[in-house]
């Protein structure tokens, strides 16, 4: 593997100038090719001694012709491979700034140190601004880390393909492309995708969308760009799979008592319902697909933002939970969603600095009832679906701040079992500034603290004759939790109460006003509720 001082030393200029001498010198050497001919031996010496001296001739000829080609392969080699290198070190300058700008330094080891010894800084802001310094120290060093991985990958490309001209030209592009990182962090995610060359992005978006649509810690615009394909494929692919499976059972004269064809396309025909319900909210427009997921054997899995995820100064991610599904319920929250956007937007100061994109967020197998009550990882009486929501979400919420320059006011919202999942997400550490729990049945945790956050910055609503909120089946009930923020849910100011377990985000309702103000960051202006539920204060009273 390279060192980073060995990539630091490099300079893509270099290899241009040298790839320009050589190209000098094979349109030279061709000069020469071209006008030696095999008869520089007069007609006038013959015998053994002038054939020899032909057929000699005749092989310097040769070698020059090979020579000249072997030339212009080394002159083109080195100048594609300057292209890549170009973009490599960029991004890795681009990092190191980062870096300086921030007061990290950057060892010759590619390690990354804090230069600061305190902060000047409010107290009530110390905690959070360690816990942002932290964050950014190990996105730094992942960086770094995946950029001297991708200029060791592309080091060795580059020398095997000068080694072996039967390599094709597209060789050392390919190699790097195809570093393509598995299972990495958002930040070494957006490392790699910083250090492409425009070239080696389209090739990726047009050629593997399927590698980049998922990939965390990309841009939302490249992410939908890729997605789109990804959806047009699938149903291609599903279109056909339904009309091979509807052949097999009509051609079964059991149906499908012995084979499992029925239940394929059943799956088959939901999962071309999910695209279906995905295409109709794209067609909304001002919209991003985030994900879209068809490799687990259950429900398709997507998520869907409206606004623009890369530009936007407050990002809100929505986590929808019981029986949830993306053909029954995305074009439903999406317009949920959509309404709490403008709501906030309302909210900013009127012009371009200040703007907002929300996501429904349904990247995982929510619970759901019937038989999946007596699966574990389905069951809505346990926390394993939660768990493994989380291990998607983290990585999801850290890279809305990977893909970006500067990052965005981050909220998240959980409704209902999607409160646990991000709960459960947030235990990890993430960059989410707020959190707000709608109707939750806990959050699998007896603190706010683990939730690792600032504090004042977790919120719960819990509306009049909603019995899951007061459940505390995860953990004792949010709405009595010390250092929670409860909000109101009753009308007020000319805002309708909200009433049961799925009215939080509807129209013009005090709880979608509270939401819409953490969203836009003015949670300080939300409606509290100045007295606790009983059921709050009698678990209060039990576990005080």
């Amino acid at each position: 593997m390279v060192a980073l001082d060995d990539v630091r030393s490099w300079d893509s200029s270099s290899l241009m100038a040298a790839s320009d001498d050589l190209m000098r010198r094979w349109r030279e050497l061709a000069v020469v090719h071209a006008s030696w001919t095999d008869e520089v031996v007069a007609d006038g010496w013959v015998g053994p001694a002038a054939d020899a001296a032909r057929e000699a001739i005749r092989g310097v000829r040769s070698d020059l012709r090979g020579a000249s080609a072997e030339l212009l392969r080394v002159a083109t080699c080195i100048a594609e491979a300057s292209i890549d290198m170009a973009s490599l070190l960029a991004a890795l300058h681009a990092v190191e700034q980062d870096a300086t700008e921030a007061r990290f330094g950057v060892g010759s080891d590619g390690s990354v140190t804090d230069s600061v010894a305190s902060y000047s800084v409010a107290l009530a802001d110390v905690w959070s601004t360690m816990r942002d310094r932290h964050r950014l120290r190990e996105e730094l060093a992942e960086r770094i880390s995946q950029l001297v991985r991708m200029a060791t990958a592309f080091d060795d490309a580059l020398a095997r393909r000068l080694a072996d001209a039967k390599l094709p030209a597209t060789f050392v592009a390919s190699a790097v492309v195809a570093s393509v990182p598995r299972e990495a962090t958002p930040a070494a995610n957006s490392a790699f995708w910083s250090a492409l060359s425009p070239a080696a992005r389209t090739r990726l978006i047009v050629e593997q969308p399927e590698r980049i649509g998922n990939l965390d810690g990309l841009p939302a615009r490249v992410r939908d760009s890729a997605n789109r394909r990804v959806l047009a494929a699938e149903r291609l692919r599903l279109r056909a799979a339904e009309t091979e499976l509807r052949k097999e059972l009509e051609d079964n004269v059991f149906g499908g008592i012995f084979i499992d064809a029925d239940a394929g396309l059943q799956q088959t025909r939901m999962r071309l319902a999910s695209l279906d319900a995905i295409e109709s909210t794209l067609a909304q427009g001002a919209r991003q697909l985030l994900v879209l997921d068809n490799s687990s054997y259950e429900e398709t899995m997507a998520a869907v933002a409206v606004g623009d995820v890369d530009t936007a100064t407050h990002v809100a991610v929505f986590v929808p939970g019981l029986g949830s599904t993306v053909h029954g319920d995305l074009e439903r929250y999406d317009g949920d969603i959509e309404g709490l956007k403008l709501a906030a937007q309302q909210l900013l100061p009127r012009g371009p600095a200040e703007n907002v994109a929300a996501v429904t967020w349904m990247n995982y197998q929510a619970p759901q009832l019937g038989w999946n009550l007596l699966d574990p990882d389905r069951s809505v009486v346990s926390g394993l679906a939660a768990q493994a929501g989380s291990g998607r979400l983290v990585p999801f919420l850290d890279g809305l701040d990977a893909a970006r320059i500067d990052d965005p006011h981050l909220s998240v919202l959980g409704h209902s079992y999607g409160s646990l999942t991000a709960a459960s997400a947030l235990q990890e550490g993430t960059g989410v500034d707020d959190f707000v729990a709608l109707g939750s049945p806990g959050l699998g945790t007896p603190t706010v603290a683990d939730l690792e956050l600032p504090a004042g910055h977790v919120f719960v609503a819990e509306a009049t004759g909603d019995v899951v909120a007061d459940l505390g089946a995860f953990g004792r009930d949010p709405g009595a939790l010390d250092g929670i923020t409860l909000f109101s849910t009753d009308g007020s100011d000319g805002q309708s109460s909200s009433i049961g377990h799925n009215d939080y985000l509807a129209e013009a309702t005090t709880s979608r006003y509270n939401t819409a103000l953490v969203v836009a960051d003015r949670s300080e202006d939300a409606v509290i509720r100045t007295r606790p539920a009983l059921f709050d204060l009698l678990q209060k009273i039990l576990y005080s």
